[in-house]
């Protein structure tokens, strides 16, 4: 990772457009209609082809974790411990013999012989039933790391085992373990043969749709999903993911630099998301990974296939999972009651969700950039930045609600936009025998996970996470009622202040309707206090983005209006009487 910032730093990276840039320069009027008619019949030709014309775009690229997606084992890609250490799986629901359910507790020993690694899973009581595995690849490793190992020359499976990165500590419910044993009586089961293993849960059927670049996918002659290379693959999220394969236009670059011309951008066989292409082309291109759910026709795929930058159709590909469209567990599992997403790469189905989405134009690339100098998870900048740039007086949302957070309580203790309108609800860690079960996943409905939709739909709150019980100070009361929670609290305090706020509003305009706007003055006061409502409606929070300032600003708008409902009687020379 060092070598990397060096390596951005040498390649002088400037800063990612701007959201407000980024809308402006979204295509409208889409230069690709199809990828599939724009690419068609052209190979992948591989990263590493790109980087001679665009050095700072391929190393800001590698310095990605889009790049490090999956990676062959080594000292430097492996971040889980395998010093050694055993891993506890508990309540597993197996399948005996004869096809019923039983729970085991088995366990598994990660270790390494230098620069290989492996894993075996025991049996305690029969130690020659035990199966030893050596890791074939490494899947990611920003948030968890999990791996691969090899079933035979075609396929990869995914492992039982899953480190999480931020808990430094393997996760104790792993990753799908139940399909690595089988019930024989005994507490901890027998781990099952290379032979017995489910083929159905192969990495090129659940897995490298997305986790590769440059490949196809079909059945082989024992029926089990394979991968094949369509010009150059790679094991990664590489540049043609997202731009389209490039064989075609690495060649009119090499004809180009031949001839002594320089290719014009939105004028080559190569696409650029953000320019080339309108907001719900952009945005399938990333909701192809960045959505859970399964290939329409063959529904053993857990990804789309065949789908190109450009193309419009990924939903008549894809079926995306949800809560309430399904009676399968396995799938509404990974969802609130209300369809937000409660499990980490749903985002494409909670952004459908959004306003942004479906009113304002927006992509996935309005607020996320994959070159140029980005800020966390590859943000154009700092997430409270990208807010302001639209949610103020005279930016693309028209809605002064930066103006109305500005020095608000939460504003004074570092409280950000994000922090309640991108809640962190959902999870990709679980449990590790450190801590519990981690809420590290932000939502991208960009609604407010409230106190109620917990209390009645079971939706995790977004205020847990600095309001909960044990934390009395964040209560108005130094001790609350019996029974009474502080989300329960919160709950009480939102309507209060909703109700307050909508009676106020009302009961100045009830005022203005009275005043006669012909009065000399007059029309200057409605105006003012009408200034005053526009700005506490348009921030349309009610009062909870800065209860402080909109009632100053109710208060000054009542006095306003009764100012213009009883304006000085005129004096016998014309002038006010004080």
């Amino acid at each position: 990772m060092a070598q990397l910032a060096l390596a951005l730093q040498a390649a002088d990276i400037t800063p990612a457009r701007s959201a407000t840039e980024a809308l402006a320069a979204a295509g409208k009027t889409a230069r690709v209609q199809s990828g599939q008619k724009f690419f068609s019949e052209v190979r992948y030709a591989g990263s590493d082809s790109c980087k001679a014309c665009h050095e700072s775009q391929y190393q800001s690229w590698r310095a990605s974790w889009h790049s490090k997606m999956e990676q062959w084992p080594s000292a430097t890609t492996v971040v889980g411990d395998f010093e050694n250490r055993r891993i506890q799986f508990r309540n597993l629901r197996v399948q005996t013999a004869d096809g019923k359910e039983a729970t085991i507790n088995p366990a598994a020993l990660a270790f390494r012989q230098g620069e290989r690694f492996y894993f075996t899973l025991i049996d305690q009581d029969n130690p020659a039933n035990s199966q030893t595995w050596q890791v074939a690849k490494t899947l990611g490793g920003k948030w968890d790391q999990g791996y691969e190992v090899r079933l035979n020359q075609d396929n990869h499976l995914p492992a039982p085992l899953r480190w999480s990165v931020t808990q430094k500590d393997w996760i104790v419910g792993g990753f799908n373990p139940q399909d690595w044993f089988v019930a024989d009586g005994t507490p901890d089961g027998r781990p099952l043969k290379p032979e017995e293993l489910p083929r159905n849960r192969v990495a090129e059927a659940k897995c490298n749709g997305c986790h590769t670049t440059g490949f196809g996918f079909a059945k082989g002659g024992d029926g089990v999903w394979k991968a094949h290379m369509q010009g150059q693959g790679e094991i990664a999220v590489a540049c043609e993911a997202c731009h389209g394969p490039g064989a075609k236009h690495v060649d009119e670059a090499h004809a180009a630099r031949r001839s002594g011309v320089r290719l014009l951008a939105g004028k080559t066989s190569i696409v650029n998301p953000l320019t080339d292409l309108g907001p719900e082309q952009a945005t399938q291109v990333c909701g192809r990974c960045h959505g859970r759910g399964s290939h329409k026709e063959s529904t053993d795929l857990a990804f789309p296939t065949c789908f190109l930058p450009g193309d419009t159709d990924l939903l008549s590909r894809f079926r995306l999972w949800s809560y309430s469209g399904t009676s399968n567990k396995a799938e509404s599992a990974y969802f609130w009651p209300n369809d937000w997403a409660s499990r980490n790469r749903q985002q494409y189905q909670d952004f459908r969700k959004s306003g942004h989405y479906s009113k304002a134009g927006m992509s996935c690339l309005t607020c996320h950039a994959f070159h140029g100098k980005t800020d966390g998870p590859q943000l154009r900048s700092k997430a409270e930045g990208l807010c302001e740039e639209c949610h103020r007086e005279g930016g693309h949302a028209m809605r002064p609600n930066a103006e109305m957070y500005a020095g608000s309580d939460m504003d004074q203790v570092g409280v950000a936009c994000v922090d309640c309108h991108m809640a962190r609800i959902g999870s990709r860690s679980r449990a590790t025998s450190k801590s519990g079960h981690q809420w590290d996943t932000t939502s991208h409905v960009f609604a407010v996970a409230s106190p109620m939709l917990e209390k009645t739909l079971g939706v995790r709150s977004g205020c847990t996470s600095c309001h909960f019980d044990n934390k009395k100070e964040i209560s108005a009361a130094d001790v609350l009622p019996s029974g009474h929670s502080v989300q329960q609290e919160l709950i009480d305090n939102t309507h209060r202040r909703s109700d307050e706020v909508r009676a106020g509003v009302a009961e100045v305009l009830g005022l203005l309707a009275k005043a006669d706007v012909r009065e000399p003055g007059v029309a200057a006061l409605v105006n003012e206090a009408r200034v005053n409502l526009a700005f506490i409606v348009r921030d349309n929070s009610k009062g909870a983005h800065n209860i402080g300032l909109t009632r100053q600003l109710l208060r000054h708008s009542k006095a306003l209006a009764e100012r213009a409902v009883s304006p000085p009687t005129k004096t016998s020379h014309g002038s006010r009487s004080p």
